[in-house]
């Protein structure tokens, strides 16, 4: 049963900022409630920042928490032949931190505190260039309003793990992230310091197809690229790098419909590649279903 807010009709912020102070064990409480199984609360001036850095003030100025929440993925659909059927999980998962986030919003809108749910998936941001050197990328970059692996560290749920995914104790890697900032003065989570990559372990690098992960250092070009084309070379920037560029292309045209594959990707936002969180050893839950 979801949570169901106090009803209070027709308000108006000014009107209400104080009535009913929302506390940081409530919004956790209605959290939990919708299903979500994690949840953390960071201090919205003290978030640990990504590149380009987005602080939260920058989407809400008013901003003192942020709120983040994270659903597992179903192991049975991560170890799926298809990964077209983890993509279904993965929007339920999406769908599920958006109502939330929404719910969640609204009630702390009712008392009187802007709010503003993040997204769990997309719209983000697209962009071409580096936003301090102007420097042209190889390949477009893009980049949620917030990060909310970040937000998600700061609030103590993990860490970053050496495949650039967040790791929790419980799940590993095998998370959704969803979120809202608000100007509720909620109660911060402490930052954990955790250690939860295994020494010594690579098997994130080993299971990466196209090597976007090597020596701790984490490539977003050769990532994206494959995750979100399926395609396991660049677009040519040399000479050499056209043979094997245009066989690449032969190769999926004899086994793949390209044109209907982009309009299906439109329509269910299907991702080419998860080898790395499948590889990771990390999370309870992960360990206690078997190999």
């Amino acid at each position: 049963m979801s949570y169901q807010p106090e009803s209070t009709g027709d308000y108006h912020l000014c009107e209400q900022k104080g009535k009913g102070i929302t506390s940081a064990a409530e919004v956790k409480e209605m959290v939990r409630r919708e299903g979500v199984e994690l949840v953390g609360i960071a201090d919205a001036g003290a978030l640990i920042l990504s590149y380009p850095p987005r602080p939260a003030t920058a989407i809400l100025p008013t901003a003192k928490s942020v709120v983040v929440m994270a659903v597992p993925h179903l192991l049975g659909a991560a170890r799926a032949p298809d990964i077209k059927l983890w993509t279904r999980n993965k929007m339920q998962s999406s769908r599920l931190l958006d109502q939330t986030a929404e719910k969640v919003a609204r009630l702390l809108e009712s008392r009187g505190f802007l709010s503003l749910p993040v997204s769990a998936d997309k719209p983000v941001e697209i962009f071409k260039r580096d936003p301090d050197s102007g420097r042209r990328f190889r390949f477009p970059r893009v980049c949620g309003h917030l990060s909310l692996k970040h937000a998600a560290v700061t609030a103590g749920l993990g860490q970053m793990g050496r495949s650039n995914l967040l790791l929790t104790p419980e799940f590993g890697p095998h998370q959704r992230l969803g979120g809202l900032v608000t100007e509720a003065p909620l109660e911060p989570d402490e930052r954990v310091e955790l250690e939860l990559c295994v020494a010594g372990c690579t098997r994130c690098e080993d299971a990466c197809p196209v090597g976007a992960l090597s020596g701790g250092r984490y490539d977003v070009d050769p990532c994206f690229n494959f995750w979100s084309l399926g395609l396991e070379h660049l677009a040519p920037r040399k000479p050499g790098e056209v043979v094997p560029y245009l066989a690449m292309i032969r190769r999926n045209l004899k086994t793949r419909s390209l044109l209907i594959e982009v309009g299906q990707n439109f329509i269910t936002d299907v991702d080419y590649c998860i080898e790395c969180m499948k590889a990771c050893p990390v999370g309870s839950r992960w360990q206690q279903l078997g190999p």
